[in-house]
């Protein structure tokens, strides 16, 4: 048996053809495109960087010559105003630097990890701040000098750099933008969007808004349904916690307490947020006010 060959189609239809085609295509990209974008719209606010992904990130935008990464990548920092400014950048970048505080403690510790049988590590990091007068507030024209130096004490002293990614803190605005994303999303009106607002909703007892600091948490990576708070981050977005034994001992125990009375999730988080924080309310929030 023969099997016929089709017929070619005539050019005029051939070219029709490829119009819908066409069309079709662009149809699907555009579809492809609005989905991707709708889908990251709304995207979990936490987020988790390498010190290496910060240091490449900084020298892009500091125009910094290429061949320096390597030197960087190397965890080798040489003591000049480039390599100063870069620091600085990173420790932005990963949420353990602030031009008018300087060193958020909780942020840079979460990215070293010492030597488990060096008992001294603490005392020679502090001792070396307050040698240089590091461990207070200071103009902004030594950012640079001041968070280069504040990482080297840390280097040299608190341990060995942790090269996984670590959560990276975030400051007020992004935590208000959360606020609201997830006002919008639930569809609770806050008419007035500013911070005066959050805070009036945040220390208020508003029960709409309950599920509204649940949604910040589960987007921010501070809670899991699974797992309960994460401490680790927790601790590190609050900042100002000297004594971390005490702190994860503290909440710890709060939560526990509450979710043994609480079968609501909105209600367990809300009271949470509210009750196992000073200030009756939740610290990691207190920048917003």
């Amino acid at each position: 048996m023969v099997t016929q060959l089709s017929q070619p189609l005539p050019l005029r239809e051939q070219h029709t053809m490829a119009t819908v085609n066409l069309h079709y295509l662009g149809l699907v990209c555009l579809l492809a495109v609005t989905a991707t974008a709708a889908s990251q719209c709304y995207r979990d606010a936490g987020q988790l960087k390498r010190v290496v992904q910060a240091q490449e990130e900084c020298v892009r935008y500091l125009r910094i010559p290429c061949a320096r990464l390597a030197v960087y990548n190397k965890f080798i920092y040489p003591n000049d105003a480039e390599t100063q400014c870069m620091v600085r950048c990173m420790g932005l970048n990963l949420g353990w630097w602030n031009d008018t505080h300087g060193v958020q403690e909780a942020a840079m510790r979460s990215f070293f990890h010492p030597d488990p049988n060096d008992c001294d590590y603490e005392r020679r990091t502090y001792r070396c701040l307050h040698s240089q007068r590091l461990d207070r507030p200071a103009p902004h024209d030594e950012a640079c000098e001041r968070a280069y130096e504040s990482f080297r004490c840390y280097y040299e002293h608190y341990g060995n750099l942790v090269v996984t990614p670590q959560f990276v803190r975030l400051n007020a605005l992004q935590q208000l933008d959360v606020l609201l994303q997830c006002a919008d999303m639930l569809q609770y009106p806050m008419p007035d969007r500013s911070f005066s607002c959050a805070r009036t909703h945040v220390a208020g007892a508003e029960g709409d808004f309950d599920c509204v600091l649940r949604c910040y948490m589960l987007r921010t990576g501070l809670y899991s349904e699974n797992y309960g708070p994460n401490l680790d981050r927790i601790y590190v977005q609050c900042n100002n916690y000297a004594n971390e034994t005490l702190f994860r001992e503290t909440t710890d125990a709060c939560y526990r307490r509450l979710r043994s009375d609480c079968q609501d999730e909105c209600t367990l988080i809300a009271r949470y947020v509210r009750e196992c924080f000073p200030a009756g309310g939740i610290i990691f929030l207190e920048s917003l006010w």
